[in-house]
């Protein structure tokens, strides 16, 4: 082999190289758009199944607070009753909240990326 030999193969070297880290670039980033694409999904679902379970709690605890106002013969009580019931389950999770939804947190990113894993195998 000769020298313009041994440069051609180097040129076509640096190249190959070159068109194989912008394909790598192009690949990284549709798979960073693909995982934002899923996570904004998985926060909009989320988002509508929180806000109409919130719905429901609030016509349910309206309904209940008027059924125990009813009871007691005085519609504030059964407010305040209510409205102590959640007090209390407010200052539980506040109380819990490294322990309740720390755990759940690692364990809902955790199943995304292995499930992610999975699907590119």
């Amino acid at each position: 082999m000769d020298g313009k030999e041994i440069l051609g193969h180097i040129a076509s070297l640096k190249d190959n190289v070159r068109q194989y880290l912008e394909t790598k670039i192009s690949y990284y980033g549709i798979l960073a758009f693909e995982k934002a694409v899923k996570l904004l999904s998985l926060i909009m679902a989320n988002v509508v199944i929180i806000t109409l379970l919130l719905l429901a709690l609030l016509f349910l605890s309206g309904a209940a607070a008027i059924t125990i106002g009813e009871l007691l013969g005085t519609p504030i009580w059964g407010m305040l009753i209510v409205g102590g019931f959640y007090l209390l389950l407010s200052l539980f999770f506040v109380a819990m909240r490294k322990r309740i939804f720390g755990r759940m947190a690692i364990k809902a990113v955790l199943k995304m990326l292995v499930d992610e894993d999975a699907e590119t195998k």
